[in-house]
């Protein structure tokens, strides 16, 4: 962002300058005429409900919880526009529980939403490195910034990075809403990487009741199990770019939008469990472009795959696919199921496989997922090697 600053005139339009008002307060010394506190924690927990926290820029080591609706702002001043939150010297203590998993998990969440709605936080940088929570022997996670239940708002032009935990429970981005009512949470124009789970992860309960749209965000996460989940949720997934997970777009629920996005150099470019719809995006160099786990309303059109083993794998399952073109595929179809008639547009391609054996029984949430892979030769014991797309051809 620093090339926005590179004149005065430039620095007076930035939109990120906000006015000194009786509604903002400061952190730092940037902001002499605005009420100031010398720590993040200190003015989200002081300034009254719906104030603009404005952070001068620095580097800021604490473990922050938000509890009461707010916007928590970055600023830019003399040229600088870097404000990173990262682990204090002390560490991070375990500040959340999660059950959207397949079972509960402890996290340390360096920035917690916590039942307050909206929390707008806009141009932070969040850097978890140093805060490894050895989860493989603790049972503890990590996350850089955590929407817990109840909460909503918006991530927009953040960075989060660094969130590895030996055992791999690195998380970047975490919204869940468990129960009612509902929530919406909006992740926009952030770069999350260097994660060693999830770069994004979005959950709900049985009952959707948590929204989310993710747009234009860019997710690059080597070795890491996933670049995006939902699970269970709503929303519009979209304009983003995802690329180096085993599992590139996850959806285990029926009623996410998946479109326009790139999806690059994953082992499993989107995964449907439950339906959904895949829709106009470009998946490049992956073993396989979209897998599906489960029936369900799925639709799979307009997609460019390019260069994979497989370029649509139905495991036998129903789905309306149609209008994808297929490019550089050992296989482009496989394990087809006899009622398929969806027409698509084939090239370089070596074969389409209707073999099709009896469907597996569908599980829930990532066990799906888990299970599967195993049977793959991917157990999750593995999900931690980096993907390697380009050596995939037999």
């Amino acid at each position: 962002m620093l090339f926005l600053l590179a004149t005065l005139p430039l620095l007076a339009a930035h939109p990120l300058i906000a006015k000194d008002t009786e509604e903002n307060f400061a952190v730092g010394t940037c902001k002499p005429k605005l009420t100031s506190f010398t720590t993040i924690q200190d003015a989200v927990s002081k300034v009254p409900p719906r104030s603009t926290v404005l952070v001068c820029p620095g580097v800021y080591p604490e473990q922050v919880t938000i509890s009461q609706p707010l916007t928590l702002q970055g600023i830019a001043d003399s040229n600088l526009d870097q404000i990173v939150i990262t682990v204090p010297t002390g560490g991070l203590a375990p500040n959340v529980t999660t059950n959207m998993l397949d079972g509960p998990l402890a996290v340390a969440a360096q920035v917690l939403v916590q039942n307050a709605n909206p929390v707008n936080i806009t141009n932070i940088a969040v850097d978890g490195t140093g805060g490894d929570q050895v989860c493989a022997t603790s049972g503890t996670g990590l996350a850089g910034i955590f929407y817990g239940s109840g909460s909503s708002g918006s991530i927009n032009r953040v960075r989060v990075s660094g969130q590895k935990a030996n055992g791999q429970c690195g998380f970047g981005i975490w919204a869940e809403n468990a129960g009612s009512p509902n929530q919406f949470v909006t992740i926009q124009g952030s770069s999350v990487h260097d994660i060693d789970n999830a770069g994004i992860f979005a959950g709900s309960g049985p009952t959707p009741t948590l929204a989310v749209r993710m747009k234009d965000n860019v997710v690059i996460v080597p070795g890491a199990a996933a670049g995006i989940v939902l699970n269970n949720v709503n929303g519009e997934i979209t304009g983003n770019d995802v690329s180096n997970a085993l599992l590139g777009i996850v959806d285990l629920g029926p009623a996410t939008h998946v479109s326009s996005n790139n999806v690059t150099s994953t082992s499993f470019g989107v995964t449907l469990l439950a339906g959904g719809t895949v829709q106009s995006n470009d998946i490049m160099n992956s073993d396989t472009g979209v897998f599906l786990l489960g029936d369900g309303p799925a639709n799979i059109q307009s997609n460019q795959i390019t260069l994979a083993r497989t370029a649509i794998e139905f495991s036998c399952h129903a789905a309306t696919v149609a209008r994808n073109t297929i490019n550089d595929a050992v296989t482009g179809l496989d394990q087809v199921p006899a009622t398929f008639t969806g027409m698509n547009t084939f090239a370089n391609t070596g074969t389409i496989r209707t073999d099709c054996a009896a469907a597996a029984p569908r599980v829930s949430s990532m066990q799906a997922v888990s299970q599967k892979l195993t049977r793959l030769g991917l157990p999750p014991s593995k999900w931690g090697t980096p993907a390697n797309p380009p050596g995939l051809r037999p």
